[in-house]
């Protein structure tokens, strides 16, 4: 089986060198120097995702300005009209790399930060670095770079969501509460310090309210548990069947999804070994998910009404915790178990669309 539709987005790991520690890192990067991807072959590399049909590449790492030759990946994409997408910790974000920055002609920052000073060097696991990161903004804004913040909440930033909005009014700027993701990385490690339910609850009646104000804050939530006029509009909140999505390790590895590189199961072969368009096309796990659609989903995704919309949100974490990359998405199936989610959202239990008249005996 060959598979024949357009690559949309690829997420890049460049590298699994970074300058901080960070506590939940999805990868579980180092410090030290780690294999990368030559720069002639990211250049071949990027020619090969254009003709795949992608329009966007997400660019991280590690840290992806850990790399002296990050401009250069940044360029290789730009060239084919792809808009490049930069994930950052922002503390190396200069005079001399803002400048560079501003020369690419589709471009958006996502710069990391976890709250306050301390709470932020804290979690990433080096002083100073809020400073660093919010010169990084600084910076982008002055020179008129598309940039946001994207925050980790877990228990012990939970109050700083009231300071990272202070920061978003600040720089006017977008900022984006996700929730850990316990499957990945570093991420098991602190399981017992993610949010509960109720502190989910007080988080998106914070932002809700913020949002009718006017704040640019949202938390990034699966549709069916947020209100309609918070859900952020994006393509899709699920990526991870990979009809128009995947990643790539630091080491050139193909997977699923851009935080999918630990699970070594889930690598479906080697673009430092065989094109990326082989891979694309052929991968058994990858055409295997594409045989599946959201009426193959299960538990209250099964009855959701907004699956088609949302694709079952991250299936790596649905097969991460049980699996099974069809099984309901953990986070609303807790809210469902608890009765969190009204009915009138849900489809019939006999699989009838709503509205449909029961059928006759």
């Amino acid at each position: 089986m060959s598979y024949s539709g357009d690559l949309h987005t690829l997420h890049f790991n460049v590298t699994n060198t970074c300058n901080l520690a960070c506590s939940f890192c999805y990868i579980d990067a180092v410090k030290a120097k780690t294999i990368e991807i030559p720069i002639d072959r990211v250049r071949s590399l990027a020619e090969e995702a254009r003709e795949l049909g992608c329009k966007r590449v997400i660019v991280s790492g590690g840290e992806l300005f850990a790399r002296k030759d990050w401009f250069s990946i940044c360029l290789a994409f730009d060239k084919f009209g792809i808009e490049v997408s930069l994930v950052t910790n922002g503390t190396l974000i200069g005079e001399k790399e803002a400048k560079l920055l501003a020369k690419l002609e589709n471009l958006s920052i996502l710069i990391s930060i976890d709250g306050s000073a301390s709470t932020h060097d804290q979690i990433r696991g080096k002083i100073g670095a809020y400073e660093k990161s919010v010169e990084g903004i600084e910076l982008c804004k002055r020179y008129g770079l598309p940039t946001q913040v994207n925050a980790t909440i877990i228990k012990k930033n939970f109050e700083d969501v009231v300071h990272l909005a202070e920061l978003s009014l600040k720089y006017d700027i977008l900022v984006r509460f996700s929730l850990l993701n316990p499957y990945n990385g570093r991420g098991p490690n602190l399981a017992p310090d993610a949010l509960d339910v109720a502190e989910i609850l007080q988080l998106r009646a914070f932002c809700s309210e913020l949002r009718t104000k006017g704040s640019r804050v949202f938390i990034n939530l699966p549709p069916l548990l947020l209100p309609a006029e918070d859900v952020i509009p994006i393509r899709s909140p699920a990526c991870g069947w990979t009809e128009s999505y995947c990643g790539i390790t630091h080491d050139g590895n193909v997977t699923i999804c851009g935080v999918a590189g630990a699970d070594k199961s889930l690598h479906q072969g080697n673009v430092m070994e065989q094109p990326l368009g082989n891979i694309w096309k052929n991968s058994p796990l990858f055409n295997q998910l594409r045989s599946y659609d959201t009426s193959d989903l299960k538990g209250v995704c099964a009855r959701c009404k907004l699956s088609e919309i949302c694709g079952g949100a991250c299936r790596l974490s649905a097969y991460k915790s049980s699996q099974d990359f069809k099984a309901s998405y953990g986070m609303c199936q807790t809210f469902y178990d608890m009765g969190l989610i009204p009915e009138e959202a849900l489809k019939p239990e006999d699989g009838r669309r709503v509205g449909e008249p029961i059928p006759a005996e």
